[in-house]
């Protein structure tokens, strides 16, 4: 293989989807610790999924609204708190099902910025990042899978579907094999775009023309 090339131990289908696991693992610990629902006593595990839920959708669009970690957590617990209290008199369900769109909630609770939303941008592109590469290790575990099935000892595969991906299968002595992937621009492009998309970095000239010398 060459220099730009890295090679992968992958065997098959499982590091696909033990690494997709691994993945669903991260956001629902991410969701839980944001949702907080041990704080939520005496109700039904139901009830508390159902309002973690709704807190960490409502986080959610205040992130993408650039509002900042502090405040965010107070209007999570503020939100969790109402939720639980609504709960106890009309039900869990109907008291989330009150709340109507959470993107316009997070609107009316506070004022868009106007300026640039760094941290989120670059929150944003090492999650478009991260995607993008696991869908090609995805596609690498596909060319393993084929290559085995038709019994090739070696297979260089340009993948059309990525764009200057490609894969590289080999076996090698005692039985086992090894997966070479190159990546190609794709995940580095979708990332900046990510970036791009949710910082907003042209609002900076905006904000700096208003600003008064």
């Amino acid at each position: 293989m060459n220099g730009s090339t890295a090679a992968v131990p992958i065997d098959g289908l499982v590091a696909g989807l033990g690494f997709a696991a691994l993945v669903v693992t991260v956001i629902a610990v991410t969701v839980i610790v944001l949702a907080r629902p041990w704080e939520l006593r005496g109700g039904r595990l139901a009830d508390q999924l159902r309002i973690a839920d709704a807190v960490s959708s409502y986080d959610f669009w205040l992130g993408l609204r650039g509002v900042h970690r502090h405040r965010r957590r107070e209007l999570r617990a503020e939100l969790r708190s109402n939720l639980w209290e609504a709960g106890q008199r009309v039900g869990v369900r109907e008291a989330v099902k009150a709340l109507g769109p959470l993107r316009l909630l997070a609107s009316d609770a506070v004022p868009e910025r106007r300026d640039p939303r760094w941290g989120l941008g670059v929150a944003a592109g090492l999650i478009a990042l991260e995607v993008v590469v696991m869908f090609q290790v995805f596609v690498a575990t596909v060319v393993v899978d084929t290559a085995t099935a038709t019994g090739a000892t070696r297979a260089d595969v340009a993948v059309t579907l990525v764009p200057g991906m490609r894969a590289v299968y080999e076996r090698v002595g005692d039985g086992g094999l090894s997966v070479g992937m190159t990546p190609g621009p794709l995940p580095l492009v979708v990332a900046v775009a990510a970036f791009l998309v949710v910082a907003r970095p042209w609002r900076l000239s905006r904000w700096t023309t208003r600003t008064p010398a």
